[in-house]
Order: structure tokens, then sequence, then C-alpha cells
């Protein structure tokens, strides 16, 4: 691929590596305790890799604070750059154990700061135009709670109104299309940047794993965009 060849000519290799059909590619949790560890995803197509520590030593850069700013000091840990079908995908991925709210939307404005910063990285070079991308956002956790999904189903039935969170477990249960995140729940939009720095409306799914390592099809998603 191109931009790894052009990635590769201005940064330390280490941070990249080429993938083709046939190969499968991986992505390790950073934390040693967590339940979900690593996620296998078998390779048919040209992907170039993008090792997480490329955005995490950056990660000191930014405000950690209360102050009402966005948070854009998070990072994910897998993003993929990746040609299919004659499309372009930028693709970033977050490995979570439990199903539960915070672990959500912690996950979600990970997925969202990364793309701001991996797309101003990208955005460097002459031969990768941001707006060829499709993108999205896979989730890959431990199924949502089969007790927390009939008190949510009896809940809907009962006609009571559910929280977004409620709301999106159940789409992700129900439907294989891409769950809309709106960026007024990250509020990138905040920042004085250019508006294809952040996506208004990210396409996220949900992957449910298993303990240790699931491997799964992405190409399954990428069909969806």
């Amino acid at each position: 691929m191109q931009i790894y060849k052009d990635l590769t000519t201005v940064y330390k290799d280490s941070f990249f590596q080429e993938c083709h059909d046939g190969d499968t590619l991986q992505i390790k949790e950073r934390e040693p305790e967590a339940k979900v560890q690593l996620a296998e995803i078998p390779v048919q197509s040209d992907i170039t890799q993008i090792d997480e520590s490329f955005l995490h030593k950056s990660a000191t850069w930014y405000y950690k604070d209360n102050t009402g700013r966005p948070e854009v000091q998070h990072d994910c840990d897998g993003i993929l750059l990746i040609d299919y079908n004659n499309k372009e995908y930028l693709v970033l991925v977050e490995l979570k154990s439990q199903y539960t709210k915070n672990n959500i939307e912690k996950a979600e404005l990970q997925l969202a700061a990364s793309y701001f910063r991996i797309a101003s990285r990208l955005s460097l070079f002459k031969n990768f135009n941001l707006h060829r991308q499709k993108v999205c956002g896979i989730i890959v956790s431990l199924p949502y709670d089969t007790d927390k999904k009939l008190k949510t189903l009896r809940k809907k039935k009962t006609g009571k109104p559910l929280c977004r969170f409620e709301q999106q477990a159940l789409y992700f249960i129900d439907s294989d299309r891409p769950y809309l995140l709106d960026d007024t729940h990250v509020k990138l939009a905040q920042l004085p940047i250019c508006t294809y720095y952040y996506q208004p409306q990210l396409s996220l799914f949900h992957v449910d794993a298993t303990p240790g390592t699931t491997r799964f099809d992405l190409y399954k998603y990428l069909r969806k965009l």
C-alpha cells in the first residue's frame, strides 16, 4: 500500500505493519488483567496496521481535566487502513471486557479521539485523502449481560423510556447496521478544528467477544458502510 510506504518514509517503521490476503492480523489489549486480551482478524485484502503506541506516545500533548473540554487524549487499541473492493477504509478498534455503560462510553471517546488524532497525522501525506475514507469504529467486548438485556427488554415492553446506553445495547443486538454515534456525545465539534477531523456521526459496530482471544470477520462490517 502506498500509505505504508509514505508512513515508513517519515516515521519509524516499527509503528506500522503491512498485512495481505491470507494473513491473520492481531490487535492486543494493553491491560494485562482484561478479560478480552486479543482480537484476531483473518485478512482478505491489503491492510496497513498502525500500532497503538503511535498515538499513545503523544497522549501527554493534550489536556486531561474536567473543565468541559472535549477529551482528546484518548487512543484506541487498533488502527487499520484498508484497501478492499476498490474502496478505502479507516477502521478504529477498541477492546473492552464487560459490556457496561462506563466501558462503552469510554470506548466511544477513545474511538472518536483516535479518529481526530490519526486523521490529523495522515492528512500530512499527499497520497492520502480523508474524503475517500469510509470510517468506522468497532468495539469488541463480552456480550451485554443476559439479565440486564431481559430487564431492558421488559422496560421497553412496558413503555418506559430507555436511556441512550440501553437503546444502543438493543440496537447492537437486533441490527447488523452501524450505530451512528452523534458528536454531541463526544463533543469534538467544540474544538477549533477543521470539520473533516471529526465525524459528526461515527459509524459504530459491536463484536461479541469471548474471554481471551476473539476471532471475527472484519469484512462483513466493511460491507455495511
